[in-house]
């Protein structure tokens, strides 16, 4: 009865989700009690625009969404799928602490409908129709990164650049392709006079490029994995009176776009955790109702039907406040 009432969420009685969009919110039966639960790896300023932007559109929809914070603790998450399968959830939304755990996760749920956030699982572990990744390639901010980086270079007739380079958690997904892709299209000489993670935190951020600073360590520009840590390490130069090198980061957070826009970062790349919210609780849906997910909208579905993927966007000092309105 729960997969009937979830058909009708997004429309009252069409069976497509094409009616559930940010112009023309959805309506539940009033009957309804379809309910999703989000298990979250953490909380972080991204992430927590992913959760909102989720429990917003389940809102919108009709729909009861559980959340529940897994303190990036792997004991605890897997205990948050046993956790919605036992309590009757009708599907799970899931933003992995470790790709490692793709497998056991799909173990625990059972035939419950699963949706991957944000961190790409396991790929190989998913099958088409009953479960899904919704995220962001995330080759593309390093060729972003990349970009940026070869232009200043030109524009600076630098041969060579030493680069800071600040990384998230490792074994991430999104840790390595980051770095693959921005290491793969730098066409300026570089050397990574520091590399090491500073898992996508801000104060850890800080606190290394501060020892840096102590130890006199040169160099010509921070990359970081995130916004967080390129403000942290804005930070740990602004405390030591030092003049501000070209910093670059990722998400193109509320906070990072203003750091652009006050010329304490060059420059990041936007990652929609709106989209993302919302596209997943829209491909829960679908799998639900045992819809194609080609009803989700703002998002590409891959030929397999494995992911449906968000564009990033480049955000310079000329575009940023374009994404604080």
């Amino acid at each position: 009865m729960k997969r009937i009432l979830a058909g009708l969420l997004c429309a009252g009685v069409v069976l497509s989700l094409a009616g559930c969009t940010a112009s023309q919110p959805p309506q539940a039966s009033s009957d309804a009690d379809v309910r999703i639960a989000l298990s979250m790896s953490t909380r972080d300023q991204f992430l927590t625009t992913v959760e909102a932007a989720a429990l917003g559109r389940a809102e919108d929809c009709g729909v009861d969404c559980t959340v529940w914070d897994a303190g990036n603790d792997y004991a605890v998450q897997m205990q948050h799928v046993r956790d919605a399968r036992s309590q009757g959830y009708d599907a799970l939304i899931v933003n992995e602490v470790a790709p490692s755990l793709t497998r056991g996760i799909l173990r625990e749920a059972g035939d419950l409908p699963v949706v991957f956030v944000n961190r790409q699982p396991s790929m190989e572990e998913l099958t088409a129709g009953e479960q899904v990744y919704v995220g962001s390639d995330d080759l593309e901010p390093g060729r972003f990164q990349a970009a940026w980086l070869n232009d200043y270079a030109d524009e600076k007739g630098l041969d060579s650049l030493r680069i800071v380079y600040l990384t998230g958690t490792e074994g991430q997904t999104s840790t390595d392709k980051r770095r693959e892709s921005l290491t793969q299209n730098l066409r300026v000489d570089y050397d990574f006079v520091y590399d090491s993670t500073a898992q996508f935190d801000r104060a850890k951020a800080k606190q290394q490029v501060e020892t840096l600073l102590e130890v006199g360590q040169a160099f010509d520009v921070i990359v970081a994995q995130n916004d967080e840590m390129a403000i942290g390490a804005a930070e740990a130069l602004e405390s030591a009176g030092q003049d501000l090198c070209p910093i670059l980061g990722i998400d193109g957070t509320e906070a990072g776009c203003q750091a652009v826009l006050d010329g304490r970062l060059a420059f990041t790349v936007h990652q929609s955790g709106g989209e993302q919210g919302r596209a997943a609780v829209d491909a829960a849906l679908a799998l639900i109702q045992g819809q194609g997910l080609e009803t989700v909208t703002e998002a590409t579905l891959s030929e397999d039907g494995l992911s449906l993927m968000i564009p990033y966007a480049p955000v310079d000092a000329d575009n940023a406040a374009t994404y604080l309105e």
